[in-house]
């Protein structure tokens, strides 16, 4: 047996972590915006570590919360389209599923971005088309209330 073949399964052992993402979020890395949600007041939504490659068409970036905001209050990682400028949720359309597990539109914090379905309404107001089905990341929705309300 070569010794190539003996290193390589330790390479791999040593290569693999168990690496806290919700201690590092949110974050911007590789081209992918990574956030983490350990219990959701809204739903659908899953808990847990949340990554979202941004694509070639957006780019990942920090963006500061408002404070006035019930709901958009925390600072996230977003997956932001090239060209948008911030939009108004208000006056924009629904949000439009790719029906795998990607959403885009005019988000609660203002620009247009690239989210999971999993994690839709920490993002939208209105994340109708991914009602249906098991969130895309494996996880469970939590039953958060479907709204910001009161």
């Amino acid at each position: 047996m070569s010794r190539a073949l003996f290193l390589a399964p330790l390479f791999l052992l040593l290569s693999c972590s168990d690496r806290d993402y919700c201690a590092e979020a949110p974050l911007c890395e590789k081209d992918q915006a990574i956030n983490c949600e350990r219990s959701c007041s809204v739903g659908p939504c899953s808990t847990g570590a949340n990554i979202v490659e941004c694509g070639p068409t957006a780019s990942c970036e920090f963006v500061i919360g408002d404070t006035t905001s019930p709901r958009f209050f925390r600072s996230r990682a977003l997956c932001i389209e090239e060209g948008s400028a911030s939009c108004d949720p208000d006056t924009s359309g629904p949000p439009v599923c790719d029906g795998q597990g990607l959403l885009m539109g005019c988000s609660g914090y203002k620009r247009i971005i690239r989210a999971s379905c999993s994690q839709a309404a920490l993002y939208f107001t209105s994340s109708d088309c991914c009602r249906s089905g098991t969130p895309s990341d494996g996880g469970v929705p939590d039953g958060g209330s479907p709204d910001a309300g009161p």
